[in-house]
């Protein structure tokens, strides 16, 4: 009886396991794999030498499930990754120059120990009915003496922390000279924020029909009034800005040591303790380890006194240096993007830009710098917001943040080419974390710090879990 009990059992048990493996079988056909092959070349733009093609390291990420693979280019300047599953994936390959190598190849002097060359295609759909053979063209960035380093855009808590009222970006010397900070612009880029499709911005595409369900980057050519002549020149050439502000001063008058930074508040107060807003009415956080005191920030953005609705939050604090409003497009503060689509640049310009008023009076120093209305736009009227072109080849450094989420309907295109920034950045937990990127350190050289600048915020940056003034991150 025993004996049956037990083979009975043992038959129930293979049936069971038998009905389960098909009815796996049924839920999760076989996928067939594909081989994704990046091959490597170099931008000639500038000039053909014989850079290394073999060694250049290659990373293929699945943006959605977030399974990362790398590996060297061969003497094809070849990396093959075989047995892959179809999805959606980011590309870049990197490789570093020694500063022998490079003057000897290019007959050009440097002062950097090594050049960076950088490429990168994001959000591409890969399949086995796609081309899987990407070309990776790898360019050297522009590598400045200031650099961006530090950017809390996520903001904390809307019910515990301070929201988007303690944002703040710090701006780093990182060369060993002093630097003065005077004049230099700090802007928040315009474009599409509409889902992703794969894109190449320096070929900028906007699609603008209902219907479609690949919307890419805006094509700035077609925006009105744009010189025809400019051709793809728009896209390749510029970037649009949304917002532009100006550190004061006369030329020398804030210094800035090698291996120092500056902090631009969003609104310069001790966001850990209340404080009073513009209506009167007490401004609160219920727990003030989510954020940050931010009362002896370098410059605040106040804006109050040049829009006619600033948010009540808006404080001036007299004791911190105000930013100079050149222009803001429907921003009621220094507003970061909190999900992460914003693009962040820094630039200096001996032309002066028009400040802007109340009463929106042109100044009497009109800017040469021309203003055009998103590609979308079918008539420009006083309600038209306009945003300024900017030329690429005097911007010194900027930040490309993509959202973390790891879906392309949560993404948006890119607003910076590859040559401003070949990468992005993001905080893991998105948008009122508290977290911050940061820019990771290099080396040191004694007690200076020299943070990492290889032209691709992808590599070059970490996060904080909160974020923090004047801290460094190894």
């Amino acid at each position: 009886m025993r004996t049956s009990i037990k083979l009975t059992l043992f038959t129930f048990l293979l049936i069971a396991a038998a009905i389960s493996a098909c009815k796996k079988d049924n839920l999760t056909p076989s996928v067939p794999s594909i081989n994704i092959i990046a091959k490597v070349v170099y931008d000639t733009t500038n000039g053909n030498y014989s850079f290394p093609i073999a060694g250049i390291k290659v990373t293929v990420k699945n943006t959605v499930t977030g399974y990362e693979l790398t590996q060297n280019t061969d003497n094809n300047g070849l990396a093959i990754f075989n047995s892959s599953s179809a999805g959606i994936y980011d590309l870049q390959a990197v490789i570093s120059i020694s500063k022998q190598q490079y003057e000897n190849l290019t007959g050009l002097s440097t002062d950097k120990d090594s050049i960076t060359l950088n490429a990168a295609l994001n959000n591409l759909s890969l399949n086995n009915s796609t081309n899987n053979t990407i070309e990776l063209k790898l360019q050297t960035g522009k590598i400045g003496d200031w650099v961006i380093k530090q950017i809390y855009y996520a903001g904390s808590s809307t019910t515990n922390g301070a929201m988007y009222r303690d944002q703040f970006i710090e701006i780093y010397n990182n060369s060993n000279n002093v630097l003065y900070a005077d004049s230099l612009y700090i802007s928040q880029l315009y474009g599409s924020n509409t889902s992703l499709g794969s894109v190449d911005l320096s070929k900028g595409y906007f699609i603008s029909e209902a219907s479609d369900v690949l919307y890419k980057q805006f094509d700035w050519s077609k925006s009105l009034n744009m010189p025809a002549a400019l051709g793809d020149k728009a896209n390749k050439n510029y970037v649009y800005a949304k917002t532009l502000f100006r550190v004061p001063g006369t030329g020398k008058q804030y210094p800035v040591q090698p291996g120092e930074s500056f902090v631009i508040a969003a609104t310069a107060q001790n966001h850990k303790m209340p404080f009073v807003g513009t209506n009167d009415k007490p401004v609160t956080v219920k727990d003030p380890s989510l954020t940050v005191d931010l009362s002896n920030a370098d410059f605040e953005v106040y804006i109050g006194d040049v829009i006619s609705n600033p948010l009540t939050t808006d404080v001036d604090n007299p004791n911190v240096t105000n930013m100079l409003a050149i222009y803001t497009a429907n921003n009621r503060d220094f507003l970061l993007d909190n999900p992460g689509r914003d693009a962040i640049a820094i630039f200096k310009t001996t032309s002066r830009l028009p400040v802007l008023t109340k009463t929106g009076a042109e100044p009497e120093d009109v800017s040469t710098y021309p203003k055009f209305p998103s590609p979308d736009e079918t008539s420009i009227s006083s309600k038209t917001y306009l945003y300024y072109q900017i030329p690429n080849n005097i911007i010194i450094d900027a930040v490309q943040i993509q959202s973390s989420s790891p879906t392309s309907s949560q993404r948006v295109a890119r607003k910076l080419i590859g040559t401003l920034d070949a990468g992005a950045t993001n905080v893991p937990d998105g948008a009122y974390s508290s977290q911050s990127v940061i820019r990771k350190t290099a080396k040191k050289i004694g007690d200076r710090r020299i943070l990492m600048d290889t032209n691709n915020s992808t590599n070059d940056f970490d996060y904080l879990p909160n974020a923090l003034p004047k801290v460094f991150k190894d």
